[in-house]
């Protein structure tokens, strides 16, 4: 006895005829057994298509950490040789995405297969399934049932009911191109054929509307002189009519030069041509009454005659008038989608709960939303609380008041906060549309704007002050320049020689107070524009403050400086003329702001690499509401009433320390005093 092995169990190779037919007709039930974190169970494949992953969504899920959401799909495949179907299953989801971890046939990874009685299957390296097809109904309830541990013993004993079935599916891309682009669920017949006329494919309403298309191939109606027609016919596409078994078919004929292939779509048009028909033998029942009718019904026919015209025309005006606007929706529709195609932004289609239906994704633009994975899911899971809450408010005013709303929110990302403009609208009864667009780029502008528009406003400013300075500083000196040289052009030939000297020591000095001016509003500018030079040199510290002290002490008969110093000062390098602007500043400010006299206490000392400068007074003190602008330009304290001063000596302190490298600091009480500590590198 000769035996062959299917499906791992041998049975006999011969059989009887009356066995065979039997088997065959019965229909043939297709069975995964799937083993994964959930245990195992059977399911029975019932679908034309099925989806395979770790999503809830999908028709059957496989529980485990390394499958994908959508992971593979499973499509049912009619062959034109055999009634049955059999099963096809693609790595992916349905849009072309291969899943992560792959699938694997009978331990050989692939993309795409023609699924084998008793073929094993591995999902994501992890999750196992078997294929089985059976015709026993008995194995299907058995299956379904079992809820045993091992089924092994019995799985191994199915016979395969495929045994019988001639002709497989090729497995290569070209298939599952055509399986992409024949759907099997679709209503009309769809036949393929070759340029011999031999059928290569036949979709499910074609196996069921020509069961004998397969036995008769070209003396069938449908496929009769068709490959003589295309022979003589240049064109890639014609249509035709045929009748078969009282039904009339349109049939539209496509030559793919590509494949080589002839493809054929079926519509039956029974119930147009029976309509036609009673149509064209209403009119010449209409036409015969006409011809017999009496002379003296001929007014009456006439009038009969013209209202049917006028109905006529009517129904001809409604017909026009339906096809322009079938035609001007068709035109809709395609501006519509043009429109669509052209806006650069997300779309997203939103329910009246927050669930995401749809997107419409923009080119080359980052999604806005912290997820790829937000279909079926609401905003509140998708979304931080702090955009998802005011969203929600948003998409409900917009269901209320039925008008446009704007909602800019800021997301995270890569470290760093990108802003969003969602445009919300009305698109359904219950449902909005959100047009997303990233708008950073003109948050920063518009920043930027107004960053300008402060820097723009602050230097009105400082020019207001600076007229303001200027106004009030020169005036006195230039009224002492223009009454000396007054008196001294009238009255010099009376004056002793003592006199006139003294008129002109006035006017040098107010000269030299309003060089001092335009000299300490040049270094500002300077030091603004970054072109103030910083040229540390060696210097002997104690020397130099002593000298200036003395010059400071010189000008003040109220005042006594005290100056202190510690540690070593050898080895310091620092800007002579820089430093002389700190320490003058401080030193000048400090007499100047002490008007009833007083003790200045000026003390430096040298700690580890910096150089520590502390001047203190008991003068005025500075407002509290005011300490954080005393570095500004052109910045007076309000309390300091008709002492003389422009307001650029801290502001020139300030820019010559950060030329330093170094810091300042000050504590001042209003009434009390002023300390302030500069803090300079040694080199």
């Amino acid at each position: 006895m000769h035996t062959q092995i299917i499906g791992g169990r041998p049975r006999e190779k011969t059989r009887s005829s009356n066995v065979q037919e039997r088997e065959q007709q019965r229909p043939i039930h297709h069975l995964l057994l799937i083993e994964d974190q959930k245990g195992k169970r059977t399911v029975a494949l019932e679908a034309a298509t099925c989806t395979i992953g770790r999503g809830e969504s999908n028709t059957i899920v496989l529980v485990s950490e390394t499958i994908s959401r959508h992971h593979a799909i499973l499509l049912r495949v009619t062959t034109p040789q055999a009634v049955t179907h059999q099963f096809r299953i693609v790595d992916g989801n349905l849009q072309g995405q291969r899943s992560t971890n792959g699938i694997s046939i009978n331990s050989k990874r692939c993309y795409s297969h023609n699924l084998v009685h008793g073929d094993v299957i591995i999902f994501g390296g992890n999750v196992m399934a078997r294929y089985f097809a059976t015709s026993d109904p008995a194995d299907i309830d058995f299956l379904t049932s079992c809820e045993t541990d091992d089924m092994s013993g019995f799985l191994s004993g199915l016979h395969n009911p495929f045994e019988t079935i001639s002709g497989q599916v090729e497995d290569n891309e070209a298939s599952l191109v055509r399986l992409a682009s024949f759907p099997e669920l679709i209503i009309n017949p769809i036949i393929e054929v070759d340029s011999t006329g031999q059928i290569t494919y036949l979709n499910p309403a074609a196996t069921r509307q020509f069961p004998d298309l397969p036995r008769q191939q070209q003396q069938h109606p449908v496929l009769a002189g068709l490959i003589e027609r295309v022979q003589q016919n240049e064109d890639a596409f014609f249509e035709r009519e045929i009748t078969h078994r009282d039904c009339i078919y349109n049939q539209s004929v496509h030559c793919l030069e590509t494949s080589e292939l002839i493809r054929i779509y079926l519509i039956d048009i029974t119930e147009k041509k029976q309509t036609q028909a009673a149509l064209h033998n209403s009119e010449r029942r209409f036409r015969e009454v006409l011809q017999k009718a009496h002379d003296d019904l001929e007014v009456r026919v006439q009038e009969r005659t013209t209202e049917l015209e006028q109905a006529n025309k009517r129904l001809i005006s409604e017909i026009d008038e339906r096809q322009r606007a079938e035609e001007a929706l068709r035109s809709s529709y395609a501006t519509n989608r043009a429109l669509l195609n052209a806006i650069p932004d997300w779309m997203f289609r939103i329910s009246v709960d927050g669930t995401f239906v749809n997107y419409k994704a923009a080119n080359q633009e980052t999604i806005p939303l912290p997820t790829d994975d937000f279909l079926g899911r609401t905003v509140y899971e998708v979304l931080p609380s702090e955009v998802a809450k005011p969203l929600m408010k948003c998409i409900n005013e917009v269901l209320l008041e039925q008008e446009v709303k704007i909602f800019e929110y800021q997301l995270q990302r890569n470290g760093s906060q990108t802003d969003f403009e969602a445009r919300i609208a009305l698109s359904a009864e219950n449902e909005i549309m959100a047009i997303i667009r990233d708008i950073t780029e003109r948050k920063k502008a518009e920043q930027d704007i107004r960053n300008s528009l402060e820097k723009e406003r602050e230097l009105n400013e400082l020019k207001s002050r600076f007229v303001a300075m200027t106004s009030h500083e020169f005036r006195t000196p230039l009224a002492t320049i223009l009454s000396s040289s007054e008196l001294i052009e009238h009255y010099s030939h009376k004056w002793p020689e003592d006199k006139k000297k003294k008129h002109l020591r006035r006017i040098q000095v107010s000269v030299h107070h309003m060089t001092g001016l335009l000299n300490d509003v040049l270094l500002l500018g300077k030091a603004d524009a970054g072109q103030l030079q910083f040229q540390p040199i060696p210097i002997q510290l104690i020397e130099f403050c002593e000298d200036l002290v003395e010059s400071i002490q010189i000008t003040t008969e109220n005042h006594e400086i005290h100056f202190t110093h510690s540690g070593d000062f050898t080895d310091v390098k620092m800007d002579e003329k820089l430093l002389r602007h700190i320490l003058g500043n401080l030193l000048g400010n400090a007499v100047k702001y002490s008007p009833l006299g007083g003790n200045v206490y000026f003390d430096i000392q040298s700690l580890e690499n910096n150089i520590i400068f502390k001047v203190r007074d008991n003068g005025l003190g500075i407002p509290k509401s005011e300490q954080e602008n005393v570095f500004n330009s052109f910045n007076r304290a309000s309390n300091v009433g008709t002492i003389s001063g422009t307001g650029l000596g801290l502001a020139i302190v300030s820019k010559s320390i950060d030329l330093h490298c170094g810091k300042i600091g000050f504590e001042s009480q209003e009434g009390e005093g002023t300390t302030f500590t500069v803090e300079i590198p040694v080199n």
